[in-house]
């Protein structure tokens, strides 16, 4: 993997422990129930699934998985019930006859311009089980997470690549809710991220200007 890559992954992986807490905390608030249980026999897809690892988690508890990224940096092989695709994630949802449970957008809706938010937003209820839950991560559109996320995090500490992001593609919760309300979508949850650079460790806030979870659901 190249050099960019592994800088531009390390921060994502350092996010999947806050990533199981986040929905660990919604899944038994929301289902009564522990996220081990709740994802076994899942049908999972992971939208920007990245290296694969993330999603490999729930596979081993027991869901099937789906993972689709546009770059090819998969650490992992395909097996039953595990499979990474990669594919742009319009031409992969134009063959998709498949339904799904649970679907991960985690830090992907900030990679894409509005036309084509608004495509996939308006396709997933087509691929969403009835009952099915939407989780994400983004950045929201403001002053503060663009000087966090790109003046601080790329520039200065060089945490990321130097443009990664275009602060023109982020989204508020409010504008996320609106484009999910013209999809028979709505937001169950919102939930803030911060970052400690000096123990390289993420954690849920009540603040959320820069990055966010929500839960999405049909």
């Amino acid at each position: 993997m190249r050099e960019n890559n592994k800088k531009y992954y390390e921060p994502l992986e350092q996010m999947m422990a806050v990533r199981h807490q986040y929905m660990a905390k919604i899944i038994k608030k929301t289902f009564k129930t522990s996220i081990y249980e709740f994802f076994h026999k899942c049908k999972i897809l992971d939208i920007g699934c990245g290296t694969g690892e993330f999603i490999n988690n729930y596979y081993e508890l027991g869901s099937i998985c789906t993972g689709i990224d546009i770059n090819n940096n998969f650490k992992l092989k395909n097996k039953k019930n595990f499979n990474l695709v990669n594919s742009d994630i319009f031409e992969f949802l134009k063959n998709n006859k498949k339904r799904y449970d649970i679907i991960f957008m985690y830090e992907f809706l900030e990679h894409l311009g509005t036309k084509e938010k608004k495509i996939l937003l308006k396709k997933l209820p087509s691929i969403l089980n009835s009952n099915g839950i939407i989780f994400i991560s983004t950045l929201s559109k403001n002053l503060i997470s663009r000087f966090f996320s790109i003046n601080i995090a790329e520039n200065l500490l060089n945490l990321l690549p130097k443009n990664t992001h275009d602060h023109n593609l982020y989204l508020s919760p409010s504008d996320l809710q609106t484009l999910l309300n013209k999809n028979g979508l709505s937001i169950h949850n919102i939930e803030g991220i911060s970052y400690n650079p000096l123990i390289k460790s993420f954690k849920l806030s009540k603040i959320d200007l820069i990055n966010y979870f929500a839960t999405i659901k049909n």
